[in-house]
C-alpha cells in the first residue's frame, strides 16, 4: 500500500503536522505531493487515473462549522461522486493534509479530486489528537488515518510504529 499526503502549502511547515512523522518513519510507503491550486502535480493527476488509486474520504458527512483541526479525510464533506467507492483497500491513497477549513477549500477547487474514487475507513477509534483547536467530532488527524490504513493492510508493525511515534509527538 502507498500513501500519498496531499499536503496544502502552509501545513508542511506546522509543528502540529502530524503526516511529516509517517514521512519520516516510512519514506517507502509514504510521500507528499504539494497542492496546487492552478498547477496540479501531473504524477498525481496520472496516478489518480489508475483503477487501484483512491482518495481517502469519510463515509458519513459531518458539521461544515468547524474550521482548524488537521485534515485527513476521515470525517469532511465533499466531494459530490460517490458511485466510484472502494469497498475493500485499494493500492494507493490520497489523503488531504491541511486543516479542515484548507481541505475543504482544497476539494472545492480541485475538480480530479471530486471525480476521484473514494476509500472510507469504517469504524474508527476516538481521535487522540489534541493538539490543535476546533477538531471535528468522529475525525482523526494524518497520522491516525495512516496508523487505521496500515492495520487494515496487515502492517501491523508499522501501525504499531507509528503509534508509538504519534504518543510521543503529542506529550
Amino acid at each position: 500500500m502507498q500513501v500519498i499526503l496531499l499536503t496544502h502549502e502552509r501545513e508542511a511547515t506546522r509543528p502540529t503536522n502530524t503526516g511529516n512523522l509517517a514521512l519520516k518513519l516510512f519514506p517507502k510507503d509514504c510521500q507528499r505531493v504539494m497542492w496546487s491550486r492552478v498547477a496540479p502535480s501531473a504524477e498525481l493527476l496520472a496516478k489518480l487515473q489508475e483503477p487501484e488509486t483512491a482518495l481517502l474520504f469519510p463515509e458519513d458527512d459531518t458539521d461544515e462549522t468547524d474550521e482548524s483541526s488537521e485534515q485527513n479525510m476521515c470525517q469532511t464533506q465533499e466531494p459530490t461522486h460517490r458511485e466510484h467507492e472502494f469497498q475493500s483497500l485499494p493500492k494507493t491513497l490520497v489523503i488531504l493534509d491541511a486543516t479542515w477549513q484548507e481541505a475543504r477549500k482544497m476539494l472545492r477547487q480541485s475538480p480530479y479530486l471530486k471525480a476521484a474514487k473514494t476509500f472510507s475507513l469504517k469504524h474508527t477509534p476516538e481521535s487522540q489528537f489534541s493538539l490543535r483547536r476546533n477538531q471535528i467530532e468522529g475525525g482523526l488527524c494524518t497520522i491516525e488515518c495512516i496508523i487505521e490504513l496500515f492495520k487494515q493492510a496487515n502492517k501491523q508493525d508499522e501501525a504499531e510504529r507509528l503509534t508509538e511515534a504519534f504518543q510521543a509527538f503529542c506529550q
